[in-house]
């Protein structure tokens, strides 16, 4: 069974994003499970990866699976390897540790995001513009131009 760990280096991003609740009243990210699928869609997208990790808490792939989360732990997988043969049995701990690498990437550059916004005391409006950003480089790519400013956070 495979885990996925959490970077002791990354305690305030995930007290931050995690465990306090917003100006909003909520918390930005509802559980670990979904900041790290976060984090590593962040790290996925800017293809930066960071394997060495001083592993803390973890999550057991059974909290992936049950939501059918997963999904993404195998997308980032094919992606890095560029082969379905990553997809057997003998090779399922390395779908993991790619995941799980992806998401200490996103993290350092959450990281980075949140320390060029020290105002922003929960994260909420740096997390929300940074996402505007990526629909924006999409929005430049796609045929139909869509109005990005009008997105009220």
């Amino acid at each position: 069974m495979a885990n996925v760990f959490r970077d002791k280096k990354y305690a305030a991003i995930y007290e931050r994003l995690v465990e306090n609740e917003t100006g909003y009243g909520q918390k930005i990210f509802a559980n670990y499970k979904e900041l790290m699928i976060f984090a590593a869609m962040v790290g996925f997208y800017n293809d930066q990866k960071e394997s060495e990790m001083d592993k803390s808490f973890e999550i057991p792939q059974r909290i992936f699976e049950s939501d059918q989360k997963d999904s993404y732990i195998y997308l980032c997988a094919v992606h890095d390897k560029k082969d379905g043969e990553i997809f057997r049995e003998k090779n399922n701990l390395e779908c993991w540790s790619v995941f799980q690498a992806y998401a200490n990437g996103g993290l350092e550059i959450i990281n980075n995001w949140l320390i060029e916004s020290p105002g922003d005391i929960d994260g909420v409006d740096t997390i929300l513009n940074q996402i505007k950003i990526v629909a924006a480089d999409f929005n430049e790519s796609s045929e139909e131009p869509s109005n990005l400013d009008a997105i009220v956070w």
